[in-house]
């Protein structure tokens, strides 16, 4: 009898990970200590399982292995495959990225962080006649080619990247959208998440993505009952994307949406959450408008960060009133764990922790996201102002793996809590110090264009610093318990 690494699974290590395992086409990704390692390695070639070169310590680590499914038993000696065997990455581990493959779209969103013209002019001449505030359509330079997108998926395969989630403008405009697809299923990189205004999202794109054996995720946005297509730009969105959810509900594939908030949709929140819980919708992030891009034109429309909060504070228990129908993250401050429990996502750390050496922005350091013109910056927002995207690499003139080893990339996401302190100084003395931590960094770039990206984030110190926190933590107490009462 022989050891056989399982059919989907792959050895694989990183810069400072040299020991992981991920299974193809899947999200799954693990590191293990390195005598398991070590003794994985050596029962993937032609030693029988009895043999006196495994060590009883070796063979008590291989039995766990068999019991948890990496390993199986064969009659023969079956040696890893071309994939199965172990590939040295020499960068650092990147697990996910968010590319934005096109600025091209088929709404006119009045609020989009990119301005975001089409190509497909005879559409827009039509809507633009209903639409008249919006100016003519240009043509976004910054749209990559065919070759340019899979010259960057042959960057991330060579980087070890594992999975990617697909945005634009509206990524499905595309006419080579599943040459994209292809591509990055033959690297053996799982698409995720589609994010799509939902027009396109119809019996045909699901037709193909089932051909090839997934379902990702379509994120799609919904500004609010009978208020959507306002901020859309054309009309008979809000239909559209309704019947996308509905059809992805049928197919099987999960849904999640975002949801600008803004004067013209507080009063809606209640209903449209409660609407989109039906429809099958899994997610939903509702953020306020931000006054960047076209969203500048309609700040008339814009709330206030407190006038936010507040609408949130005054929505939860309604929240929970509707049977929490989805999993919802409400800004940085609200989201629920089920009908249960909630966390606070800006709420980074406790207090008593000692956090100086954590690191600033978390989240970057397993995700980024690529811009259509080919910078590779921490999160959309960064990418969404010139001046945050000017600090950053461009897969135009280096590769994804260099720039995962040496780069002002690496630099940031490398930044410790305590780099902030000793820009902010005032921020170290507050007693929210840990807590907060320094806020986000892409809410610093967008609203502060990129200049500063260690400015301090005045909505999480408000939020904070203001009395938001309190009142938040108040409420739930009271909220769940009198849901624990009902139960």
């Amino acid at each position: 009898m022989y050891y056989k690494l399982k059919d989907d699974l792959r050895l694989r290590g990183w810069e400072l990970l040299s020991t992981g395992i991920v299974r193809k086409l899947s999200e799954e990704v693990s590191f293990m200590p390195t005598e398991v390692y070590r003794a994985l390695q050596k029962a993937c070639g032609s030693v029988p399982i009895n043999s006196p070169l495994f060590s009883p310590k070796e063979k008590k680590i291989l039995d766990e292995l068999l019991q948890e499914g990496i390993l199986e038993k064969t009659d023969t000696p079956v040696p890893l495959t071309p994939e199965q065997k172990y590939r040295l990455y020499p960068n650092r581990f990147l697990y996910s990225v968010h590319w934005s493959i096109t600025g091209n779209c088929n709404c006119r969103c009045r609020h989009c962080y990119m301005s975001a013209p089409t190509r497909m002019d005879a559409l827009v001449r039509g809507q633009a006649r209903d639409v008249p505030h919006l100016s003519p359509p240009t043509r976004m330079d910054a749209e990559p080619t065919l070759e340019e997108c899979l010259d960057i998926v042959r960057q991330m395969e060579a980087a070890g990247v594992r999975a990617v989630s697909l945005t634009g403008g509206e990524a499905l405009v595309r006419p080579d959208f599943f040459k994209i697809v292809d591509a990055l299923l033959d690297a053996d990189i799982l698409i995720n998440t589609v994010m799509s205004n939902g027009l396109l999202v119809n019996e045909r794109t699901l037709d193909e993505f089932e051909r090839r054996g997934i379902k990702p995720e379509f994120n799609m946005s919904f500004d609010g009952i009978d208020c959507h297509d306002w901020l859309r730009g054309i009309p008979g969105v809000e239909k559209a994307v309704k019947r996308a959810f509905k059809l992805c509900k049928e197919r099987g594939f999960p849904t999640g949406a975002e949801y600008c908030l803004h004067k013209g949709n507080i009063h809606a929140l209640r209903d449209s959450v409660k609407l989109l819980g039906e429809l099958g919708c899994q997610t939903l992030k509702v953020n306020r408008l931000s006054l960047e891009g076209e969203g500048v034109a309609i700040a008339d429309k814009a709330i206030t960060r407190d006038e936010e909060y507040q609408a949130y504070l005054d929505y939860i228990p309604q929240f929970y009133e509707d049977g929490a129908p989805l999993s919802i993250m409400l800004a940085g401050i609200f989201s629920n764990i089920g009908k249960d429990d909630y966390m606070i996502p800006c709420e980074k750390n406790l207090e008593d922790e000692d956090c100086g050496n954590y690191c600033l922005c978390g989240h970057a350091r397993s995700q980024m996201y690529i811009t259509p013109d080919g910078y590779m910056v921490p999160c959309i927002p960064m990418g969404s102002v010139e001046g945050g995207r000017r600090h950053f690499p461009n897969l135009k003139t280096t590769t994804l793996s260099s720039a995962l080893q040496d780069s002002y990339y690496m630099d940031f996401i490398d930044m410790r809590l305590r780099d902030y302190f000793a820009h902010n100084p005032g921020c170290e003395s507050c007693q929210y110090r840990n807590r907060c931590a320094g806020g986000c960094r892409g809410h610093v770039a967008a609203i502060g264009g990129g200049e500063d990206l260690l400015a301090r984030d005045e909505d999480t110190c408000g939020f904070f610093r203001q009395g938001w926190y309190k009142k938040i933590t108040e409420l739930m107490s009271s909220v769940l318990s009198k849901s624990s009462n009902i139960g």
